[in-house]
């Protein structure tokens, strides 16, 4: 009787037959059930009929056909219920919104993961380059270098294949939402729901494939490997060593996590996308993650010399081209977390101290103000402990500090103060380095733009600054170790506002040297 009054459903699963995955399938005894139970049934080339219990032989559902009479009476059920509801309903029957709803959802997944793949091909591309790179270098190994390239290709080929059939399928779920959305007759709605569950089941199933074959673990870390041997190998070239190749650290294959991986989070727990290297070339993979702002310098606890037992995140950026390292701060205090991280002291190590460029943004009500950089010269003391005050190392930094005043207004001697801080009221901006000292360096002409110790550097408030804002030709100034290359009209337009002490910097930093 069931049977009877339930034609449209499997009796196993008692879930409606559909023409993508639950097609109907008939049994020699004459009894029918979905694809998907009769593939869970099949044991050792054999099932027995949940109805009867006789039993079949067989390797896979193919053996047995599809039934298309019972097709037939679940289009026939379906088109008597859409009658129904057309006739009910001017907008059409809700299944066909239901439909149109859920296609939509699919193509959206289906471009998040044709993304992906765009930025895996990125990542690919910037791999194949690092190679090139070392091939010129490295000609005793080319051939490894080669066919790791060669590994690499391949895995675009089949990358691209696979986008080939991502965009196909996309088309075809378009067209689809336009076919459900201009069905004007039960028998449309229902051939254009038909289609649009097949296209869906194959875009899932698509999907579901490319998350499975990518990265192919093989390739990604055969490269990672490579690239590993033959930057050491260089490195030794370059000290007049013999160019070594142990064999590198093998990295067993991730646990599988809870929730399912995007391609580019697989890609990281195989070979680590942000190196020093590849943020100095800034390939596509490394400036998009810059740009969504996806990538963090992390300080180690009492690295850098920075504070014992801390956790520390410095937020890189790209801004005109340029990374910008901004200062360190607290790990619960930075919003949002990044995704990629590399080791602050590795930056650091990069900073050219002769000729150092930092920022400082400044803001203030009403104005966004702007960027600040500076050019910090020669190798001082001023100079190293105006950098860590913008980098943070130490432990403070001027993020947040206000400006203290403008001193001489109006005349060709005034300067905008700022750089207390401890307290933001002139009496601190305590030094942070030991054994300061005058020195003849520090005497500079009276320039626009010059950046000065606005105690000196044995004071005890030596980390308070000033920017003159006009040139006097006329005379020089002492204890100057750097000058505002761009944004002097920021300073001035903060020194014309109406109280300069809610001026605030915002933000500092430093400006990576490539």
């Amino acid at each position: 009787m069931e049977d009877e009054e339930s034609p449209e459903e499997c009796k196993v699963c008692i879930t409606n037959y559909d023409k993508a995955k639950r097609r109907p399938r008939t049994l020699p005894c004459g009894h029918s059930f979905c694809s998907l139970c009769l593939a869970g049934m099949l044991k050792d080339e054999g099932l027995t009929c949940p109805s009867c219990r006789n039993t079949h032989h067989a390797t896979s559902t193919d053996a047995f056909p599809i039934s298309y009479d019972m097709e037939a009476i679940i289009r026939k059920l379906k088109i008597l219920q859409y009658k129904a509801e057309f006739s009910s309903s001017p907008d059409g029957p809700t299944a066909v919104k239901e439909k149109q709803e859920s296609l939509r959802r699919t193509m959206t997944r289906l471009q998040e993961t044709l993304t992906e793949l765009g930025r895996y091909e990125d990542q690919l591309q910037d791999w194949v380059r690092d190679h090139n790179d070392i091939l010129t270098s490295l000609q005793e190994l080319v051939a490894r270098n080669q066919a790791a390239v060669r590994l690499l290709q391949d895995e675009q080929g089949i990358l691209q294949y696979q986008r080939s059939k991502g965009d196909e399928a996309l088309r075809q779920l378009e067209a689809m939402e336009g076919s459900l959305g201009a069905a004007s007759s039960p028998q449309e709605a229902v051939s254009a729901i038909d289609e649009s569950e097949a296209r869906s089941s194959e875009a899932e199933d698509w999907m579901d494939h490319c998350r499975a074959i990518f990265p192919d673990q093989n390739t990604a870390h055969t490269s990672l490997t490579v690239r590993k041997v033959s930057g050491r190998a260089l490195e030794e070239a370059k000290k007049g060593e013999e160019p070594g190749t142990p064999p590198p650290e093998q990295r067993p294959p991730p646990e599988a996590p809870s929730t399912p991986l995007t391609i580019m989070e697989k890609v990281t727990l195989i070979a680590p996308v942000l190196t020093v290297e590849a943020l100095r070339r800034l390939g596509d993979p490394v400036r998009s993650l810059l740009e969504e702002g996806r990538v963090s310098a992390v300080q180690q606890e009492g690295r850098d010399g920075g504070p014992p037992h801390s956790s520390r995140l410095a937020r890189l950026s790209l801004l005109g081209g340029q990374v910008h390292l901004h200062a360190l701060e607290d790990q619960t205090e930075f919003t949002p977390a990044p995704t990629h991280s590399i080791p602050h002291e590795a930056l650091v190590q990069l900073l050219d101290y002769t000729s150092s460029l930092v920022f400082l943004q400044l803001a203030w009500a009403g104005s966004e103000g702007g960027m600040v950089y500076i050019r910090l010269s020669p190798d001082t003391e001023l100079s190293r402990q105006f950098l860590l005050l913008c980098s943070g190392e130490k432990g403070p930094s001027y993020r947040r500090s206000c400006l203290l005043g403008v001193w001489n207004k109006g005349t060709e001697f005034e300067m905008v103060g700022g750089g207390d801080y401890e307290r933001n009221d002139g009496h601190g901006g305590a030094p942070i380095l030991e054994d300061m000292r005058p020195r003849r360096e520090y005497q500079r002409p009276a320039l626009a733009g010059t950046l000065r110790a606005m105690h000196g550097p044995v004071s005890s408030k030596s980390a308070q600054f000033s920017i003159s804002t006009q040139d006097c030709a006329s005379r020089e100034w002492h204890w100057a170790f750097g000058r505002v290359e761009k944004g002097l009209e920021v300073v001035r337009a903060a020194a014309g506002y109406k109280n300069v002490k809610e001026v605030m910097v915002v933000d500092c930093g430093v400006v990576l040297p490539w």
